[in-house]
Order: C-alpha cells, then sequence, then structure tokens
C-alpha cells in the first residue's frame, strides 16, 4: 500500500525536536530499572522525531507506553496500529485498529491502514468493506482506491473495479484533469479479456460504488472500451455523443426521420437523433437493440430506456451506498 502522505488525525498534538527525549525514552523501555519516572505526555511527544527519523521500532515502543499509562486513548491505539502496520506486523496492527474503532475512534486513515492490514492477514472481504468507508469518507485517496480495485480483481469483480477507478476518472476529466488510473483500467480490461467466463461472482448481479452523489455503470459499445455512464433513474433515454457513436464502430439504424428534441436534467433543450444499437453490454450483461439519444454533446447517460432490463436495488451499508443491477429473466 502507499503511505497516506497526510494523516492529520493522528499527528502528534506538538511536533517537538527532542531526539536526545526520543533516543532516552526508547532506552528506558529496554530496562528493567528506572531512574526516571516519565509522563504519558512525554512518551507521546517522544513519537515525533522517531518517525521523522524512520525508527518505527521506537516510536512503537513510546506508544505501547503511552498506553500503559493511558490505555483507553482511542487515537493512541490508532497511531499504534498505523506503527505496527509500518513495521509489517498486521496481526497485531489489526488488534490495534479494532480496539480504537470499538472506542468510537473513526477517521479516513485510521479505516484505510486497517484494510491494509486485513488484506495482508488475508481477510480479503473485510478489507474491502473497510476500504470503501475509508473512499466514503475522503474520496481522493487515490492509493486506496487503486489497492480496493486490485481486491476487486482477485475476487474477479472486474466490473465493479472498473466502476470504482472509471467514475474517479470520468470526473477528474470532465474538470479538465487527467486519468488518474488509465493504465490500471488498461490491465484490468486485459484481465476481463483473458477470463472471460471468469467472473462468476458477477453472473447474477453488479454492484456500483457511489462516487459523489452519483453511480457509474461500465458500459461497452462495439469497439469502445468500458467507459463511466452516469446511472439516472429518473431519465428515460441512453445517451451518447456523436462522436462515442462513431468511435464505437457499432452497427446501428437510425430511428424515423428527421432530428429529435430532448431536455436535458438542467432545463436544457438539445438537439439530436434516435438509433437502435446492434448490442452493448452494461457490465458483463448484452443487452441488443438498445435505442439510444445520439447528440453533439450529449453526456454518457443510462437512462430507463436500458434500466427498464434490470432489476434496481439500492443498499446502504455502515455508511457507505452501492446499486446493484441485476438483469431481468
Amino acid at each position: 500500500m502507499t503511505r497516506l502522505t497526510i494523516i492529520p488525525s493522528f499527528a502528534p498534538a506538538r511536533l517537538v525536536n527532542r531526539f536526545a527525549l526520543a533516543f532516552s525514552l526508547a532506552l528506558l523501555v529496554e530496562t528493567t530499572v528506572h531512574a526516571i519516572e516519565y509522563s504519558a505526555e512525554d512518551y507521546k511527544q517522544a513519537v515525533a522525531p522517531c518517525m521523522r527519523s524512520g525508527n518505527y521500532d521506537c516510536a512503537e515502543k513510546n506508544w505501547v507506553q503511552y498506553l500503559r499509562l493511558r490505555p483507553n486513548d482511542s487515537n493512541a491505539l490508532a497511531n499504534l496500529g498505523i506503527v505496527m502496520n509500518m513495521r509489517d506486523n498486521n496481526k497485531g496492527a489489526v488488534v490495534q485498529f479494532e480496539r480504537a474503532i470499538d472506542l468510537g475512534e473513526g477517521a479516513y486513515d485510521l479505516f484505510a491502514y486497517y484494510a491494509d492490514s486485513l488484506a495482508k492477514i488475508g481477510r480479503t472481504e473485510d478489507a474491502i468493506d473497510w476500504s470503501y468507508k475509508a473512499l466514503a469518507v475522503v474520496p481522493q485517496l487515490v492509493d486506496v482506491r487503486g489497492s480496493l480495485a486490485k481486491l476487486l480483481v482477485l475476487q474477479k469483480r472486474y466490473y465493479e473495479a472498473l466502476s470504482l477507478l472509471s467514475s474517479f476518472d470520468e470526473n477528474a476529466r470532465s474538470s479538465g484533469q487527467q486519468s488518474y488510473f488509465e493504465g490500471q483500467r488498461i490491465a484490468i480490461e486485459t484481465a476481463l479479456s483473458r477470463n472471460v467466463t471468469g467472473a462468476e461472482s458477477e453472473s447474477t448481479s453488479l454492484r456500483l460504488p457511489m462516487y459523489r452523489d452519483h453511480f457509474y455503470a461500465p458500459v461497452t459499445v462495439g469497439e469502445s472500451r468500458p467507459s463511466a455512464f452516469l446511472v439516472d433513474t429518473g431519465a428515460s433515454l441512453f445517451t451518447i455523443s456523436d462522436d462515442y457513436l462513431a468511435r464505437s464502430k457499432v452497427s446501428y439504424k437510425e430511428i424515423g426521420s428527421g432530428g429529435r428534441s430532448m431536455q436535458t436534467a438542467d432545463g436544457r433543450k438539445v438537439e439530436g437523433r434516435m438509433v437502435s444499437v446492434q448490442s452493448l453490454r452494461v457490465g458483463p450483461y448484452e443487452v441488443r437493440d438498445a435505442q439510444a439519444f445520439v447528440c453533439k454533446d450529449c453526456t454518457l447517460l443510462l437512462g430507463q430506456s436500458i434500466l427498464s432490463k434490470f432489476d434496481i436495488k439500492s443498499t446502504k451499508k455502515q455508511g457507505v451506498e452501492f446499486l446493484t443491477l441485476s438483469p431481468r429473466k
């Protein structure tokens, strides 16, 4: 796991330059005779220089001594868990994280490191759940998002992983930024093409995680790569742009003659045309003869003309929201 670079929730109250104190306290906890009695605050302040110098053993020993004096400090328990994670003591880290959570501690970095330790001891499903919780608090955690996608791929939940990454990239592009997960998405698409019949876990339903109050489904049209389509249960049509339709090279036919108009959610009226697309896929599920509204600047939108072919279930589990699509029989 790429280390979280900002962990304000667990930063010490005061960062002090006391290397001499840190060294003396590190020695103190290794001896049996205590010449000086240090306070809990002394141990806590000694952690910062240990961390700055990369001496995680020193940091862990000072947190242990602090917690000997303040055993119910949930923030300190979380800090101890993070240091144990950094030292690859993931079983020990999980114990500290769970104690901290049981005492009411909750922050994105705690959840992220907890998920990382859970994954490393083989508790993959729990690691997925806690990764989603971390992203529910801070969606911009790209290291957590990338690691979560890998866990989903391990469980052959390829399309859920693509939804997780492509929704982030689509929002980045819409705000003028570059895609962050382009390479990882290509890797997942390649793995998917090699395991066409291997996505058993998504054979009956596709789970879509929420991103910024919306759900995005990975849709494949013709020769295009899976793209993030905004799921809009209030929209009647499946919409694509002229450019997207051309690039997909999908077979289609015009419906009716002349132009059509559509009113967007923000009240604008756009001119376009209706076509019937020979085939497309929502995740792994094929939809044939799909009607689509096409216009110059249409956004990629999944409306009721496609959604009506699925049973849709919205769930919320411990603060994390999902939309599940199951093809109707």
